[in-house]
């Protein structure tokens, strides 16, 4: 116990994006920070072995992550009778009661499932109580969380967050935007036959300076394309949340991970004529802040 007390454990929280996995390694003393490592890994089995180097360095390690997939929901009620009368069957999920008013659910499939590909993890979230733990105003609000793969939806009636829904972003469906292609094809050219001879001495430029445009238009039409998936999305959920007669959403949080552009808060302005707001957060620092407080 007294040897405990002089060490300091390490929060590691990850979770997977596109294709590769992102890690967070920090040490605390009190509230400080006194070790932070940020890592990305290209595979799980990398990321097995950095854990496990931790591990074997540091008992005290605490491991989390947070759920990504649609085996788990939200209901403004703790009442298992009111699960069952949704139609959600109590016997096969875990519940997390929320001061009594609501609470998140998910299957106990999904929690044996993850359990048994990463058998190291000690604490495991709900999408949804993650949102619900960074959300302020609640009154009749809407808000997203967003990675590269997935948006998350919570929308909040009265204070009380009353329907989720979780959108797999990516497609696999791979477009090719045909000014991107003329541009590709134009790098494609033996430039030294068609220009003068006089400007040959800069052809590797220009072609170096015509790739890299390429990539920025690539990367431009690629969260341009994310943005207008975002907004249809966010308009699939307010139907469907209206159409249980509820409230009228007064204002949209977004949660973004992804370096999202101020595009999107523009967008929702000028087409639902809703007031919106653009918040980077970083979701590893976030889920190591609230295993903190549950250690």
């Amino acid at each position: 116990m007294f040897l405990k007390a002089f060490i300091k454990p390490n929060f590691i929280a990850f979770y997977k994006d596109e294709n590769k996995y992102l890690l967070l390694n920090e040490q605390f003393k009190k509230d400080k920070t006194i070790f932070s490592e940020n890592k990305e890994f290209k595979n799980k089995k990398d990321l097995i072995k950095y854990i496990s180097e931790i591990q074997d360095d540091n008992p005290q390690t605490y491991i989390s992550t947070f759920i990504t997939s649609q085996n788990q929901g939200v209901i403004n009620t703790c009442n298992k009778q009111k699960y069952k009368e949704a139609g959600i069957e109590v016997d096969n999920i875990k519940i997390l009661c929320i001061k009594n008013k609501y609470s998140f659910y998910t299957t106990l499939y999904e929690i044996m499932k993850i359990k048994k590909e990463f058998n190291f993890i000690d604490l495991l979230y709900s999408a949804y109580a993650l949102i619900d733990y960074k959300s302020t105003l609640r009154h009749n609000s809407m808000y997203l969380l967003i990675i590269n793969d997935y948006l998350f939806i919570l929308i909040y009636n009265n204070h009380t967050p009353v329907y989720g829904d979780i959108i797999y972003l990516i497609e696999n469906i791979e477009e090719d935007f045909q000014q991107n292609e003329e541009i590709e094809d134009i790098s494609n050219i033996d430039l030294e036959e068609n220009l003068d001879e006089t400007i040959n001495e800069n052809i590797d430029e220009e072609i170096e300076n015509i790739d890299e445009e390429t990539v920025k238009e690539s990367t431009n039409i690629e969260h341009l394309d994310k943005e207008y998936k975002i907004l249809n999305n966010i308009k699939t959920a307010l139907k469907e949340y209206y159409e249980n007669g509820n409230d009228f959403i007064e204002k949209i949080f977004i949660f973004d991970t992804i370096n999202l552009k101020n595009d999107i808060v523009n967008m929702i302005n000028d087409e639902l004529f809703i007031e919106s707001n653009l918040t980077k957060i970083d979701l590893l620092k976030l889920l190591n802040e609230i295993s903190r407080k549950n250690v």
